[in-house]
């Protein structure tokens, strides 16, 4: 586990926030107040599909990567990509069509597709099932997420208020990008340096579905661990912040170029 200086450092990158399944880019709010008192600029786009009243068929996952693509050739420097759950999928995407905009990659609780595979693959049965079931049942194949899930899996260890909270914010998730096989050929041979950060009381899949799971698909990345659920974004947002910070500090040291090590000789 990484422990650094949860400071940011001078002229930090700024952060691209993008958010996962049934979210909107308004759920990283309380982050994106402490990562401002830290100094540290962030953006967190809402992809498509996910507006309140949104049309969700037809969306597809080339539209998520348009989208965070788009945002981040808006930004005047190259950007730091966070992906949470889902979202990781969109900025290993993102990074393979833009990699020098990308300073760095953080994965928070987030699924690491690898080369043709769908996010769906990542996930167990019964789950997949639930999702194949609930678009099915859907006049638009949106899929609603149970409030027993955020209370039992998602937001597990946040009291009645915040799960109340984190309920309201939720929208249908359309359901073409979870089962769509991805194209990620060069993906696994950029080097732009990647943070894991992993929760420990993350019940959202079964235990070591998150780390070591995906997290061991990305060589060298520097390991994260905090305390918290899937939903640290509301439930520990300082928390998730410090350890963004902390992914920050880690990623900044990985860019500088090393000196060269002095020689030496036995006799």
């Amino acid at each position: 586990m990484l422990y650094l200086d949860t400071s940011a450092p001078p002229a930090a990158s700024p952060m691209l926030l993008v958010h996962g399944s049934w979210h909107d880019g308004g759920c990283w709010s309380a982050v994106q107040q402490h990562l401002a008192a830290a100094g540290v600029r962030s953006v967190a786009p809402t992809l498509p599909g996910h507006e309140t009243a949104a049309l969700r068929y037809g969306v597809t996952h080339d539209n998520y990567v348009s989208c965070i693509t788009d945002a981040l050739d808006r930004m005047p420097t190259p950007a730091i990509l966070v992906g949470h759950s889902f979202g990781g999928s969109v900025i290993s995407r993102v990074a393979e069509v833009r990699p020098e905009r990308c300073s760095g990659l953080v994965y928070h609780s987030a699924f690491v597709p690898l080369d043709g595979e769908r996010v769906a693959d990542s996930l167990p049965p019964d789950l997949v099932d639930f999702l194949e079931e609930a678009a099915a049942a859907s006049h638009d194949r949106a899929i609603s997420l149970p409030e027993a899930l955020v209370r039992n899996s998602f937001a597990n260890t946040a009291n009645a208020d915040v799960v109340e909270r984190v309920i309201a914010k939720l929208v249908p998730e359309p359901h073409a990008p979870i089962f769509e096989s991805l194209s990620l050929p060069s993906f696994l041979s950029l080097q732009i340096p990647a943070a894991y950060i992993a929760c420990s009381e993350d019940l959202a899949l079964p235990p070591g579905a998150f780390h070591p799971g995906q997290s061991s698909r990305l060589p060298h990345a520097e390991l994260v661990e905090i305390e918290g659920d899937h939903e640290s974004l509301f439930t520990a947002p300082e928390r998730l912040a410090d350890a963004l910070l902390t992914a920050l500090n880690a990623l900044d040291l990985a860019r500088r170029p090393r000196a060269p090590g002095r020689a030496t000789s036995e006799a």
